[in-house]
């Protein structure tokens, strides 16, 4: 009766132990951190004293994460190796099934094993297949410093139910990393569509040169000196290279023309705010960066186009790239004038605060500004 009672403990404790793994395991989708928790509960689960993990990649192995951490001297253990290296690890893989090794030194090792066990008192190994959605994951590795004849049936139980729940954990955050590379390649392509579109604009508009790039660097420069959290700079560099696409809609005629416009043509130009929106608004990409295309040309007082807002409801990205966008056209040269000096933009970029300008991002603007007008500190 009192040994059932002894049973019945160990087995809650385990239990316990195993909840207490997949907690952890289920705590994030970093595959780092989600194959040392692996590890290092495998050990505590079956009272072991190492533990080792393999990723599985193609024909190849990778070291995953280690208890206790690697000896010095051994990072060069990190490095992929071909399976040959590891034919017990091999065989677990291929078999699907464990593999125990009661005495290590009862059977001859490689190199890789040997280079892997060093300084490591290990003396009886258990190779544990990682199986997920039919794929073999990894394989899990579990040291005694002593010659064991074999493993109890409840442990091997345990090692059934830890493989399955690493191999899921191991699985779901290899997915994400593959979802968030695929996603970061789309962003890039996305993003290089972006500046191409932008440069296209500016092979057609003759008067602006390299100032979607230039204002672009320094919008994002201003924001996060501003407080914008990092999180949406991407929102307002994309809005701000594409804050005169709007004009693909303007006539060529209107443009380039070489003298003032007049009214109407005026009337045309001041259009190209709602020719952006109306271009952009269907892409769910640039939903978020639609500011500063649509809400660039707003005034502080309110006489701004296309909405007429005023003060704080013209969207921050849009005052902030407004201050931007001004300074730099003044300080580039045009067909029509000569670029300004740094100082006679300041000095307009000043008396136009709380009138064209917000006055705070105006003044930190104008603070940050370096001494020759050259860039954001």
């Amino acid at each position: 009766m009192g040994d059932h009672r002894v049973e019945q403990s160990d087995s809650c404790h385990h239990l316990s132990l195993l909840h207490d793994v997949s907690l952890k395991l289920a705590e994030s989708l970093d595959l780092q951190t989600v194959l040392q928790a692996a590890v290092e509960g495998a050990v505590r689960v079956l009272g072991q004293t190492s533990g080792v993990i393999y990723l599985v990649e193609g024909d190849g192995l990778v070291l995953g994460a280690t208890v206790p951490p690697l000896p010095p001297g051994h990072a060069h253990l990190i490095a992929p190796v071909p399976r040959s290296e590891h034919p017990r690890v091999a065989r677990a893989v291929d078999t699907r099934q464990p593999v125990f090794v009661p005495d290590l030194g009862a059977v001859e090792l490689t190199d890789g094993e040997r280079a892997a066990i060093e300084g490591r008192d290990i003396t009886s190994v258990l190779y544990v297949p990682v199986i997920a959605r039919a794929r073999t994951e990894a394989v899990l590795i579990i040291g005694s410093s002593a010659v064991q004849t074999g493993f109890s049936d409840e442990q091997l139980a345990l090692c059934e139910m830890l493989s399955a729940e690493i191999a899921y954990a191991v699985a779901n955050s290899r997915m994400y990393m593959s979802m968030e590379s695929v996603a970061s390649e789309l962003h890039e392509a996305y993003d290089a569509t972006l500046a191409g579109w932008s440069r296209a604009l500016e092979m057609r508009d003759e008067n602006t040169g390299d100032h979607t790039e230039r204002s672009a660097a320094l919008a994002v420069k201003l924001a996060r000196i501003l407080g914008v959290p990092e999180c949406d700079l991407d929102d307002v560099r994309r809005g701000a290279l594409l804050h005169d696409i709007g004009k693909m809609g303007v006539p060529d005629s209107i443009l380039n023309k070489p003298g003032p416009l007049d009214e109407s043509e005026w009337l045309v130009m001041h259009k190209h705010p709602e020719f952006a929106y109306e271009l952009l608004r269907g892409i769910g990409f640039l939903s978020s960066a639609l500011d500063i295309p649509y809400c660039h040309h707003e005034r502080w007082e309110g006489s701004g186009y296309p909405q007429g807002l005023a003060g704080e409801d013209i969207p921050l990205p849009a005052r902030i790239f407004s201050v931007i966008d001004v300074y730099d056209a003044l300080t580039s040269d045009r067909p029509y004038r000569a670029a300004w000096t740094p100082q006679e933009a300041i000095d307009y970029i000043a008396s136009e605060a709380g009138i064209q300008f917000d006055p705070v991002v105006t003044a930190v603007f104008l603070l940050h500004l370096g001494s020759n007008g050259d860039g954001l500190s």
